[in-house]
């Protein structure tokens, strides 16, 4: 067997390389203005003055309470509530001494550091050159990341985390994966699917760590938020995701560019705020029945690093498209499955002609959403909403595609 040469060992690192300068470039071009001009810190704001709340003995789950402290700074005149798990206000303690602003800048460009940490967990995963080339193809022009910097958003450390918890321990590090796993889960709720997936095939290793982490993560909150304040969030919070009422947040369910099985079924019964009646039971129906189909398919899959990955990239879909809200900043996640259909792809796990589906349905996930709502708006008839929603069928296909890779 040939051993292939320096350079084309390093052709994929700096095609890696390459794609990672593309989106540097982007974010000073064209990202950066737009950060650096707005007075308002945008979804960041919710973060920031939830954990100024929590300092002052206040509840940061209270929108008016957010709102009057933003006021106070003469920042904006509300803040989006905040509807993140209590130990996620440990992950933002260091934008007390900040301003908004400087809170807001500090988060867009350390958005990059997280971005090129979750590339390298796939690539640790599944160290293969297709690996490295397929991420920097969506690192260079995968729009939902640009998205995600300008808006503020939690999404890259949280998917990040999850994807070196869960490399970890498909690397037989079960007890330091599970963890991560379980620090990404007490941030956002929806890496607890991959925790699931541990589960049902009996791995209590890291099922035990990523349990036991967040406990203890909930315990270090304490000092910021004890636990009565803490119990808002599980007993008036959470039972709220399902139906859209997250803590307060006004923004229809039908908005373009939600990107979530929940949202065709409100707009299937004309529902705009919360799900409810018929269509919060079809939509639930509609879950339960991907959730235990995608978990069904898995039991074949295979157990090296790329079956692993191309699983967890089915299960990454569902995290997206499941609750209500999925919106285009949510789709920075979508960089796993992407990258891991790819590299099945590569790999000929499978055929070309499942390659022409990822292919097909990486033009509208890449595609800026500006200019798809420009063009829908601007269309009649089915072929408007077929538009309207490409992103998400797209995010099936992508997802489907994974879950044969893993079985292959």
């Amino acid at each position: 067997m040939s051993t292939p040469s320096p350079v084309r060992r390093w052709l994929p690192w700096l095609a890696l390389l390459a794609g990672l300068a593309a989106h540097l470039g982007w974010m000073h071009a064209d990202g950066w203005p737009k950060v650096r001009n707005a007075g308002h810190g945008r979804d960041l704001a919710s973060y920031y003055y939830a954990v100024k709340a929590a300092d002052q003995g206040l509840n940061p789950y209270d929108k008016d309470t957010l709102s009057r402290l933003a006021r106070v700074e003469d920042t904006r005149a509300g803040v989006h509530p905040y509807f993140y798990p209590p130990p996620f206000l440990l992950t933002v303690l260091w934008v007390l001494p900040l301003t908004l602003m400087e809170a807001y800048h500090v988060w867009f460009w350390g958005d990059a550091l997280w971005l090129l940490a979750a590339a390298l967990a796939l690539w640790w995963l599944v160290p293969r050159p297709a690996t490295l080339v397929a991420g920097a193809v969506v690192v260079a022009t995968f729009t939902p990341l640009y998205n995600n910097h300008v808006m503020g958003q939690a999404n890259l450390p949280v998917f990040a985390l999850a994807a070196w918890g869960f490399a970890l321990a498909e690397r037989d590090r079960p007890w330091s994966g599970g963890a991560l796993m379980g620090l990404a889960c007490m941030m956002k709720m929806s890496p607890a699917l991959l925790v699931l997936w541990w589960l049902v095939q009996g791995r209590w290793r890291p099922v035990a760590a990523a349990c036991g982490s967040a406990v203890l993560y909930s315990v270090m909150t304490l000092p910021l938020l004890d636990l009565q304040g803490q119990w808002v969030f599980y007993r008036d919070i959470l039972p709220g995701f399902s139906s859209g009422e997250y803590g307060g947040l006004s923004i229809p369910i039908t908005l373009f560019g939600n990107h979530s099985i929940p949202n065709l079924w409100a707009q299937g019964f004309g529902l705009r705020a919360q799900m409810k009646g018929p269509a919060a039971l079809g939509a639930s129906l509609t879950n339960l029945a991907a959730l235990v189909g995608v978990y069904w398919g898995l039991r074949g899959a295979r157990t090296d690093g790329l079956g692993r990955l191309c699983g967890a990239g089915a299960l990454v879909v569902l995290m997206l498209i499941v609750p209500v809200y999925a919106y285009e900043h949510h789709f920075v996640m979508m960089l796993l499955p992407l990258v891991a259909a790819a590299a099945a792809v590569a790999d000929r796990r499978l055929g070309w002609g499942w390659g022409v589906v990822l292919a097909l349905a990486y033009l509208p996930l890449a595609w800026p959403l500006e200019q798809v709502k420009e063009t829908a708006l601007s269309m009649q008839g089915p072929g408007r909403w077929l538009l309207q929603e490409a992103k998400f069928f797209a995010a099936v296909a992508v997802g489907l595609t994974c879950l044969i890779g893993a079985r292959r």
